[in-house]
């Protein structure tokens, strides 16, 4: 696991919520990436919001599967028909959780090279 910390701010929240959402996707990155021997984690200042970001060099998510990925219940179906365990209630939670602490999450992905999972949240004025 590469660390790419380049600041450190105050934020306001719930410090358990947060720490799951960094946790799941840590953990995500991980199970979708059973060949690969890294993820990276990154922090940055983005205007007046800290960013996090959890790359993996792993399956990624097929383009018309992403539309998807923060709904309740789904799941990645890669063509290769490998299971991975889950529910498919974690990037649900994770996403509501970043939204309830007025901050934003997105992604980008590319199928068979990984993907990138990047939170926003407003620093503490």
């Amino acid at each position: 696991m590469n660390l790419v910390l380049q600041i450190q701010k105050l934020l306001f929240g719930d410090k358990n919520r947060i720490g799951q959402v960094i946790i799941n996707l840590i953990a995500n990155a991980i199970k979708y990436s059973p060949d690969a021997n890294r993820i990276v984690i990154t922090t940055s200042n983005s205007n007046d919001n800290i960013k996090c970001c959890v790359q993996d060099f792993g399956i990624g998510i097929p383009i018309d599967q992403q539309s998807k990925i923060f709904t309740r219940f789904f799941r990645v179906s890669e063509v290769k028909n490998n299971t991975y365990p889950g529910l498919g209630l974690g990037l649900y939670i994770t996403n509501e959780i970043i939204k309830r602490h007025s901050g934003t999450i997105d992604f980008e992905s590319e199928e068979d090279k990984g993907s990138t999972f990047c939170f926003l949240l407003p620093l503490k004025n």
